[in-house]
């Protein structure tokens, strides 16, 4: 039994509740909130934790979604449109792929740990990052690992369930508390029904989440909307007169009564076409600006009553894998926000609503959850500024718990 006290807490409740020079005590889960002179008399055989005088405890960030696979590229891949930056990946996909070593994914793993994070939901193309997350799930860091299947020739339909199976069942064998399998049906554009179909099947067999990109660029828009553009030029060079697997709304019916991470939805307009129960949007602000030639509305998003989140994406479309980076670019992007309440905001969308999206009894600092939360020394700020200085100002943690174990940075 510990017991630890900060000058600021966050609780990342619906309110965004802060308290100020309180304590609370906690096992694996958060047992009790006071004044710590108080918790110390009640509890003397708890091991007090001694904190800065001016730290901010908030729950463990999460970020439900990262593509550590591609973590060799800096300058490799092309941005500035959709289909540019997609023939760059398919071009160096082999490439980055083998430079993507076990001990870089590790490295890369440890340093979104030390932002704050405690969760991570990883996109699996190929398998290549399973040991390192497996290893990293060992030394206390949660992951949701989503098996990815992609395809649309139809005559490598049974060769990629083959290959997808064998990914998703070996990551069964490794399922606990720290290490969830789940699926990601990669996206409307790169996906044939037939594979899609399948590994939803599974997703409801074994009750699994499943991850999804949807309507990130103009060009995927376009398609699917109008069977025109971009996609259909680059198409043509490989099959005759092609056309879109799913409209739109087609595509969001596949996932019917699925809880399904949504992912940039940059192109949606029609809100009510997910369902609130079951389905949550990924927001990824800085991947949006480099490929998807238009800003997310996060106002809008938000007033649909839709569970809004942040994610990273990968170092495929971004340049650092910290949710901090991704609320400052947030806090850029989203201009005629009130600067103090966005700020609140996006603390929540790094906690209560991922933790909410994937099932998780985290994300905020509340008696019976667990106790996953950061420790951050900032100095001294005025409580009502404490969220925004936070985003602003804080670059790695002193200390992470995760389900009240202490995790090695």
């Amino acid at each position: 039994m510990y017991i630890i006290g900060a000058k600021y807490l966050f609780l990342c409740d619906e309110n965004f509740t802060i308290l100020e020079n309180q304590a609370f005590v906690f096992k694996d889960e958060i047992l009790e909130f006071g004044k710590l002179e108080e918790l110390l008399k009640k509890y003397p055989q708890a091991k007090w934790i001694k904190t800065d005088q001016n730290c901010i405890i908030i729950p463990a960030f999460i970020n439900p979604h990262t593509h550590l696979e591609f973590s060799a590229n800096s300058t490799t891949l092309h941005f500035g449109e959709f289909l540019i930056w997609l023939k760059s990946v398919i071009k160096s996909r082999s490439f980055l792929s083998a430079k993507a070593k076990e001990e870089l994914i590790f490295e890369n793993i440890k340093k979104i740990q030390r932002s704050g994070v405690g969760t991570i939901g990883e996109i699996s193309s190929f398998g290549s990052d399973f040991n390192a997350c497996l290893k990293a799930s060992e030394n206390g860091i949660r992951f949701v690992y989503f098996n990815e299947i992609l395809g649309t020739n139809e005559n490598q339909i049974e060769e990629k369930k083959v290959e997808f199976l064998q990914r998703f069942e070996n990551s069964l064998k490794y399922k606990s508390e720290f290490f969830i399998p789940a699926i990601s049906v990669h996206s409307a554009y790169s996906t044939h029904p037939k594979l899609a179909h399948f590994a939803l099947d599974l997703a409801r067999k074994y009750d699994l989440l499943v991850s999804t990109h949807f309507l990130e660029s103009r060009a995927e828009n376009i398609w699917l909307r109008k069977a025109q553009g971009g996609f259909k030029k680059w198409l043509e060079n490989f099959i005759p007169n092609p056309r879109p697997f799913y409209t739109p709304k087609d595509y969001v019916m596949l996932f019917e009564n699925i809880k399904t991470l949504f992912t940039h939805c940059v192109y949606l307009k029609e809100y009510e076409w997910l369902d609130k129960t079951y389905h949550s949007i990924t927001h990824c602000a800085f991947s949006n600006r480099l490929l998807s030639q238009k800003r997310f509305d996060l106002k809008k998003a938000l007033k649909s009553g839709l569970n809004i989140h942040l994610g990273t994406d990968g170092l495929s479309s971004n340049i650092s894998l910290s949710l901090l980076d991704e609320m400052r670019a947030n806090l850029l992007i989203h201009q005629g926000e009130d600067l103090l309440n966005l700020a609140s905001k996006l603390l929540q969308m790094a906690t209560l609503y991922p933790a909410r999206a994937l099932n998780l009894n985290a994300g905020e600092l509340k008696i019976g959850k667990n106790a996953d939360f950061s420790i951050f020394n900032l100095g001294e700020c005025e409580k009502k500024q404490a969220p925004l200085q936070l985003i602003l100002n804080a670059k790695e943690v002193e200390k992470i718990f995760i389900k009240g174990r202490e995790c090695s940075l």
